[in-house]
């Protein structure tokens, strides 16, 4: 069983200490230096603005410094992947900005406000209309209304899992990031024993999954989704969905560290300025602490003197 090598993981632990933005070393501190859990909230919260959104490029290919919805939403993703407290006063403000900026649009928050295209950002991260329904962001946030919100806002989180479960169950289109969504709500519908939970929403969940993940290891440097973008643990409910291609995926992980250490991002800007080589510096950061904690959390780290 291969793992990651002790001096593998002390060269990735010296560029974590000095390159990555400092929200991601808090989550490497926390993970493998038993740092405060705190510190991780502290650093999420330097990105939040007063209406409870976050932007200032908390999704590092957006900078712009206004909240918009995708940003917010990973934030919902990272509290519930490091166990935060969602029941904290930062958290409600977040659920309160969602709720106060709903729009009359058939996924109710775009991706992307008009007012990113005067800020640096991600040339696929363009101001469009949106036209029809999907749920990237809209599931995870109804996951977290459901759970933690207000009256108000569990009336508006159960409106909008209807929609996502109707579109689930459907044939209709469900890609990659729309998936993860999906997931992040089911979950939750999960853990509060949902009247909204039977077997055929959990199969719609399952054949999504199947319909996104890529098996193909000589594909995963390009943009795609492998199994361990929809399971970062062995107990997670999904796993037995993309189980065999796991010891791949770790295998990929393990060959695809860079000689400075850690993992590149498998996406660019497609330009060299010094915005966008430090937006790569952030994305290599995000992605070597989110795939060390998954090799953590799979046996694959060899000890270590933190």
């Amino acid at each position: 069983m291969r793992q990651l090598a002790a001096a593998q993981w002390k060269k990735m632990d010296d560029w974590m200490q000095i390159h990555a933005r400092p929200y991601d070393r808090a989550k490497w501190n926390y993970i493998f230096h038993g740092a405060d859990k705190k510190t991780i909230v502290t650093e999420m919260l330097r990105y939040q603005n007063p209406d409870g959104g976050l932007g200032s490029g908390f999704e590092p290919d957006v900078l712009l410094p206004l909240s918009a919805a995708i940003p917010t939403a990973e934030a919902i993703f990272q509290a519930y992947d490091y166990k935060l407290d969602c029941r904290a006063p930062w958290f409600a403000r977040i659920l309160a900005y969602f709720e106060n900026s709903v729009q009359n649009i058939p996924k109710y928050w775009e991706d992307c406000p008009r007012e990113a295209m005067d800020y640096p950002h991600a040339p696929w991260w363009n101001y469009a209309p949106c036209t029809v329904f999907n749920p990237n962001p809209c599931a995870v946030v109804a996951s977290a209304f459901l759970r933690y919100g207000t009256p108000s806002q569990q009336k508006l989180g159960e409106k909008i899992a209807k929609d996502c479960i109707s579109l689930l169950k459907s044939n209709d289109f469900c890609g990659d990031h729309d998936t993860l969504n999906m997931l992040a709500l089911v979950e939750q519908l999960v853990h509060i024993e949902s009247p909204m939970v039977d077997e055929e929403l959990m199969r719609a969940a399952q054949r999504r999954i199947t319909e996104n993940v890529c098996y193909d290891p000589t594909k995963w440097h390009e943009y795609t989704f492998c199994p361990l973008d929809f399971v970062s643990s062995p107990d997670s409910i999904w796993y037995d969905t993309v189980k065999e291609g796991i010891e791949d995926n770790i295998n990929f992980f393990l060959d695809t560290i860079n000689p400075n250490g850690v993992w590149e991002p498998n996406f660019s800007w497609g330009q060299d300025t010094e915005i966008s080589r430090q937006v790569t510096r952030n994305w290599r950061g995000y992605i070597t602490v989110k795939r060390a904690k998954i090799l953590l959390a799979f046996g694959r780290i060899a000890p270590i003197q933190a």
